[in-house]
């Protein structure tokens, strides 16, 4: 009896952020190609919230408000998400700050760091593209969806200026930071599910930059060619985004719970 109440009983903060640990030097050990393979594999994953996007847009645009098509666009943003930290494929935003806590525990040094990050992003940007190249080729081959999708979509990523993309980057990370937290005290898939969904609506509806399903956009805007995307405008999103992003993950989520944590064990 004892037992199933531990079991139920909420996960520790301690615990959470050891699990989390074990989580992000499982990744450390893992070979080259394994962990960007996966990160191809996530970054293809994450472009499905651009299809439902797209099918939502070809079925509805014009026939309500722009106000309800923006609520629609933001509940399609977490699609993607789930099926990649649901399926455990790797997206950099959540190793912003998983990967820098074995860092700050000094159980992995700075050049691990760079490498984990490097692989996971760059396989992120390759899934991103070929998800892209893909999609922009079967929406031109189909009377299914409407390839104005890309320029409204790409509209709505690039709609602020560069100190805006920043600031509502490093929030995105930050909250991608928090999901992954919230996400490993999370014992059941559908509670994960819940809160995977919920964040990433928060992401999505309020226009926060996230530098891989942000990628996802404008590497389909750039290969459409009819939106006014340019390539220094899609430079300048996945820089900023990608720079937000890390800081929101590592100094709001990362650094700030590993030091409390920490602390409190001492």
């Amino acid at each position: 009896m004892s037992q199933t109440d531990d079991s139920d009983r909420p996960k520790s903060d301690s615990d959470i952020l050891q699990e989390q640990m074990e989580d992000s030097l499982h990744e450390y050990r893992r070979a080259n190609r394994s962990l960007f393979l996966s990160s191809v594999a996530a970054g293809l994953e994450i472009g499905f919230s651009l299809f439902l996007v797209a099918a939502f847009y070809t079925h509805l645009h014009g026939s309500i408000a722009q106000e309800l098509m923006s609520l629609l666009v933001a509940l399609s943003y977490p699609v993607g998400f789930i099926l990649v930290i649901i399926g455990r494929t790797d997206l950099f935003t959540e190793h912003t700050t998983l990967a820098i806590l074995p860092v700050l525990d000094r159980r992995r040094s700075f050049a691990g760091l760079m490498r984990v990050w490097g692989l996971i992003y760059s396989g992120n940007l390759v899934g991103a593209a070929l998800f892209s190249l893909i999609f922009v080729q079967f929406v031109h081959l189909t009377d299914r969806l409407d390839a104005g999708v890309f320029s409204y979509y790409s509209e709505k990523l690039l709609g602020d200026n560069a100190a805006g993309q920043f600031l509502g980057a490093i929030f995105a990370g930050w909250l991608m930071g928090l999901l992954g937290w919230m996400v490993t005290s999370s014992a059941e898939t559908i509670s994960r599910m819940a809160v995977v969904t919920l964040i990433t609506f928060v992401i999505g509806f309020g226009g926060l930059a996230h530098c891989i399903a942000g990628a996802v956009g404008v590497f389909s805007a750039l290969i459409d060619g009819d939106a006014a995307v340019s390539i220094g405008d899609a430079t300048q999103f996945l820089v900023l985004s990608t720079l937000g992003n890390t800081v929101g993950g590592t100094i709001f989520v990362g650094l700030l719970k590993y030091s409390y944590v920490a602390s409190g064990r001492g």
